[in-house]
């Protein structure tokens, strides 16, 4: 049998897999202590946090401490005890320290197996050989390399962290420590509590407030609002919930630092609340709300007693507002529930208290007797808001008392309105006159009414007008109407004869029943001017001949309709009538009709307005009785509408009897009656009948309608030429009498200088 060789030590080699294996070892230790830190740390810190802050039962608490045992067991199994008994032997060393020096020649492994377990036919010199190369490498080979010792470090690192952290957080409070293990280790020690939460219900008027062991009483009055103020100490928890006795609950946010508040809303029934919050779980004090009645007005009057001026009696009013006149005294009465209730009543926007005095409450109509409540009174100035601010026996005050309003209407000025002059501006001249109407409402009566002649120059003068009573308008009781003739001499604030080149200005005043300036209104002021008979006659000239143009323009628009109307009669009496003209046409004549009625309308006003002002001037003598005429019906008009019908009768008898005589005037007046007749007549006849056309479905009706249409147009054109004609006749008068007075007024100035120079002579 072959005898084993005889091998060189390799001591270098050995040493070096001695050292790898205890630097292995020491590793697994290190990172199997450090897990085991962690587990053991990190569980009873976790369990100490959750049963501090859910205070968990007993069950979860033993499942806790099992986990606690199990969890480093397994620990210390998995990380320390495996990998201790997984620690390579020599070859597996040897193959680790050849692999940290990037060698693949498995050299070291080789001498390690060979060392161990030689080959008996091995050649011995060559073993030799490769024990010697062995030992050589292995003196370059360093344990250190083969392993990485960070983990193992950050491990161990890590735990001994989570292990002072721990130890910290125990050792912090050493009486919550103590409860911890105690708890930990079967006891039921409760923990110390960290939330303390306390219920504020603030104290005002009409809301008290009594504590009473663990209940806090409220008494409020219906339709109050109650304040709920939670105020933390400790430990502020992220909400607190209100629990009412009937189930529902109220999660409330924090407002400031540890302050909790809502608001309990218009209270009408009795309830009850506990506040629960972090830890603090026992929901004491209990909360108890009362609901009472609260003092309120069962019943209102208001007596108003206008001012003596106005004569109205006094008026009581029941439950309501009121809209007084300013200066009424009002008096105010209330039955209070419950009755022996007392307070004040204050006034808005003054803010003005007022104490309520007993007084009688005034019997309704159907009531018998009246009954003795509380009240106030004042003279109401301006609008104002009062409310009753009452107080039971008990000090119950009402939250939401009941707003009542006093609206003052102011006594206005009379107004005053001219209608007649209708213009701000007008002319007349020496010898002349004015027509004066005027129209005066005032809401309470009138007093007096008088019309101020001003002399811009020299002064002013008063003249008192006796007004007719009238209709007044919806806002006024009393409305008056003043007609008086001016006459020249009135103008002047002397009595003198006035002369061409004055100015006066006509103001009228009403006065109502106060007096004074507070009670007077002025009309707009009415300027006068006095011209020369020849530059008034001028001016005369001039509107005429402006009216005259008008005329010509309204004849010619005339002509053009009719061209219309009779195109539309010859599209019904075509071979096809039904597809001739349709609505748009028939409504386009009717505006054309309607537009040339209202211009000739117009004409007419203008041409009045000009007589009316020719026979005022007294320019033409013998226009006397129509002047007479003329005044007498326009007194009788009270508004500032054109009354057609004055100017129509007016002419009817100028044409008729020559009331007039054959003037200037009287001629006028005529031209004024033919042009009423084109618009009031004849253009009112054809516009209507084109209306009726334009309405009709049936053709016959609708051709007889623009038939007759046609026919007043014409008879319109008709008197159109003809009024034409008399304007151009009364222009050419007019032209006579002017150059006749030139002419004498040259002889005039003639005779003055012969007489003058036969004087000096």
């Amino acid at each position: 049998m072959n005898e084993r060789p005889t091998l060189p030590a390799t001591p270098v080699l050995d040493e070096r897999i001695q050292r790898l294996r205890a630097r292995i070892a020491a590793q697994v230790w290190l990172y199997g202590l450090g897990y085991t830190l962690l587990a053991v740390g990190g569980w009873l810190l976790f369990m100490f946090l959750a049963d501090w802050t859910l205070h968990v039962p007993a069950g979860v608490r033993v499942f806790h401490v099992l986990l606690l045992v199990a969890l480093p067991a397994y620990v210390v199994r998995r990380f320390l005890l495996q990998p201790l008994a997984r620690i390579p032997d020599r070859a597996g060393l040897a193959v680790l320290l050849e692999r940290a020096q990037d060698r693949h020649e498995e050299l070291l492994v080789s001498a390690v197996q060979l060392r161990e377990s030689p080959p008996a036919e091995a050649d011995p010199v060559q073993l030799a050989a490769v024990l010697v190369r062995a030992e050589e490498r292995a003196r370059e080979a360093d344990p250190a390399r083969v392993l990485d010792a960070s983990r193992p470090r950050k491990a161990l690192f890590g735990g001994l962290a989570l292990a002072l952290v721990t130890t910290t957080a125990l050792s912090a409070r050493p009486e919550v420590t103590g409860t911890f293990f105690a708890r930990i280790l079967g006891g039921s020690t409760p923990w110390p509590q960290r939330t303390h939460l306390s219920v504020e219900i603030p104290a005002a008027a009409g809301r008290e407030v009594a504590r009473q062991q663990d209940r806090v009483l409220v008494r409020v009055a219906r339709g109050s609002d109650v304040p709920v103020l939670v105020r933390a100490k400790g430990v502020v928890p992220d909400e607190v919930i209100l629990s009412f006795d009937g189930g529902q609950e109220r999660a409330l946010a924090p407002t400031g630092r540890g302050l909790f508040r809502t608001l309990l809303p218009s209270l009408q029934e009795d309830l009850a609340f506990r506040v629960r919050g972090g830890d603090d779980q026992d929901g004491q004090p209990e909360i108890v709300i009362h609901v009472l009645q609260a003092p309120d007005v069962s019943a209102l009057a208001i007596a108003v007693e206008p001012p003596a001026y106005t004569g109205l009696d006094t008026q009581l009013y029941y439950d309501q507002d009121v809209e007084v006149l300013a200066g009424s005294r009002v008096s105010v009465s209330m039955l209070p529930t419950p009755a022996d209730a007392t307070g004040g009543v204050r006034l808005f926007p003054s803010d003005r208290e007022l104490r309520l005095e007993p007084r009688a409450f005034p019997a309704r109509a159907q009531r018998g007797e009246s009954e003795l409540g509380l009240g106030f009174e004042l003279t109401a100035e301006e609008d104002l808001r009062y409310r009753f601010e009452l107080v039971d026996t008990d000090g119950l005050a009402n939250p939401d008392p009941g707003l009542f309003a006093v609206h003052v209407t102011p006594d206005r000025t009379p107004t005053v309105e001219w209608i007649s002059p209708g213009r701000g501006e007008v002319e007349t001249v020496p010898g002349g006159s004015l027509p004066v109407r005027i129209r005066a409402q005032d809401d309470f009566g009138l007093d007096s009414i008088a019309l101020l002649i001003g002399d811009l120059a020299e002064g002013a003068k008063s003249i008192a007008l006796e007004g007719r009573a009238m209709e007044a308008d919806k806002r006024a009781r009393d409305a008056r109407f003043a007609a008086l003739r001016l006459e020249d001499v009135d103008l002047s604030p002397s009595g003198e004869e006035v002369v061409a080149g004055q100015t006066f200005q006509l103001t009228v005043t009403a006065t109502d029943k106060r007096g004074g300036e507070v009670g007077t209104g002025r009309s707009s002021p009415v300027r006068i001017r006095v011209v020369s008979a020849d530059e008034y006659l001028r001016r005369v000239q001039d509107r005429l001949a402006r009216v005259r143009a008008q005329t010509e323009a309204a004849a010619e628009m005339l002509r053009e309709k009719r061209e219309r109307t009779l195109e539309l009669i010859a599209s019904i009496e075509s071979d096809q009538p039904g597809d001739g003209a349709g609505p748009s046409d028939y409504s386009a004549a009717l505006a054309g009709s309607r537009r040339v009625q209202g211009d000739s309308e117009a004409l007419s006003r203008e041409l009045s307005s000009v007589a009316e002002g020719l026979l005022y001037a007294r320019l033409d003598e013998r226009a006397g009785p129509l002047l007479e005429l003329l005044d007498r019906a326009e007194a009788e008009r009270t508004d500032r509408r054109f009354h057609a019908e004055v100017w129509t009768e007016l002419a009817s008898r100028q044409r008729a009897e020559q009331v007039g005589g054959n003037g200037l005037a009287g001629r006028l007046v005529e031209i004024v009656g033919l042009s009423l007749e084109i618009s009031n007549q004849e253009l009112a006849t054809a516009t209507e009948a084109l209306r009726r056309a334009q309405e009709s479905q049936d053709l016959v009706a609708t051709h007889d309608a623009l038939l007759d249409a046609a026919d007043r147009q014409a008879a319109a054109l008709t008197l159109f030429d003809a009024l034409l004609e008399d304007l151009a006749e009364w222009d050419s008068f007019q032209s006579v009498l002017t150059l006749t007075r030139d002419l004498l007024n040259r002889q005039k100035i003639l005779l003055k200088r012969t007489e003058h120079f036969a004087k000096e002579n």
